[in-house]
């Protein structure tokens, strides 16, 4: 299940597929993870969030960053 928050007026798309990092196993089922997302135009996020059973079920909006690529990089 993906997940959808508004950051600074953008939607951003989280999905557990996304997730590039596990901070804290809570129990066999719960735990808190670092996970990936995307705007419509294809502008990486990164925030924390918290898996139940391997789906999303929280966001922490507070947590969210936005990867930002210097121009002339790629």
């Amino acid at each position: 299940m993906s997940l959808s928050v508004d950051y600074n007026g953008v939607s951003v798309s989280f999905d557990e597929s996304d997730v590039i990092e596990t901070i804290e196993e809570i129990d066999c089922y719960d735990s808190e993870v670092v996970v990936e997302g995307y705007d419509a135009d294809g502008n990486e996020y990164e925030a924390i969030a918290s898996m139940s059973c391997g789906e999303l079920v929280e966001i922490d909006e507070d947590s969210i960053i936005e990867h930002f690529v210097p121009e002339g990089s790629n």
